[in-house]
């Protein structure tokens, strides 16, 4: 079979209407960026006196502080992400409703898989709940002291997770995605305001001590945005990764290596 002698799109700029439509297109477009300068709302224009939606970085001087589009009120923030916790179900979720249907299979259940062995039914909290403080919130027995802090906490009942396992969950609790390659949280916050001193870290990871999530540095990754914005990994045993030199590698062979560089 012979290729034809113009591609799809060649034939089209051929056809008169099609020609005329993408010419009138173009134009509308020209017309429309006039429009939006004279009114002041395109480009530079539109940011007078405001923080730019996308941040100005100084090649120079990365994690420079930035202004927000917001007075903060906050300082630091601190995220205590316990990935394969304590079950929410055993210590503020209360569910009356699994009370109500305990030891029966759960509704429109038929369909779900498990990981091993087949669909059990629906069991009620282990631990009593009460409700607590002023706003009566409920919390199990579990978590004693929990309950004497609710009246001071927010409690999100909203959320959930497009995976039940925990790599890819982890992902989305910390990127907003359940694939790699996105970047963190603390990534998109150094990357919009900086860091108030460049001499240390724009923010820091500290995993369990007894090992990183199982989707490792995708946690505190920079993903797509440059490796400057992503987070510092600490560790009780070693407090900083790479500072010193392997032991397979002599004095030598280092002073050599820089030599060359």
């Amino acid at each position: 079979m012979r290729e034809p002698l113009l591609s799809e799109i060649g034939g089209r700029l051929l056809d008169r209407r099609d020609f005329l439509r993408w010419a009138g297109n173009g134009l509308q477009g020209v017309a429309l960026a006039s429009l939006l300068a004279r009114e002041g709302l395109l480009g530079a224009a539109a940011q007078a006196g405001k923080p730019p939606i996308r941040p100005e970085i100084a090649p120079e001087s990365p994690l420079s502080a930035r202004p927000p589009h917001f007075p903060a009120r906050a300082k630091q923030v601190l995220v205590i992400f316990c990935s394969g916790a304590c079950s929410q179900l055993e210590t503020w979720d209360y569910k009356p409703e699994l009370i109500r249907h305990h030891g029966r299979p759960m509704p429109g259940g038929e369909d779900l898989v498990t990981f091993q062995g087949k669909q059990g039914n629906l069991t009620q909290h282990v631990y009593e709940f009460k409700p607590r403080g002023e706003i009566g919130k409920h919390t199990s027995e579990l978590v004693p002291r929990l309950g004497e802090l609710v009246d001071d906490m927010c409690f999100i009942h909203s959320m959930t997770a497009k995976s039940n396992t925990h790599g890819p969950a982890e992902n989305q609790m910390s990127t907003g995605f359940i694939l790699d390659g996105f970047p963190s949280m603390g990534a998109w916050v150094s990357y919009a305001l900086g860091t108030e001193s460049e001499n240390l870290p724009a923010f820091v990871a500290i995993p369990d001590p007894r090992g990183v999530p199982q989707s490792g540095p995708n946690n505190w990754s920079a993903g797509f945005l440059p490796a400057v914005f992503q987070g510092t990994p600490f560790n009780a045993d070693k407090p900083i990764a790479n500072l010193a030199p392997p032991s397979t590698i002599s004095p030598a062979a280092d002073r050599a290596t820089r030599d060359f560089l």
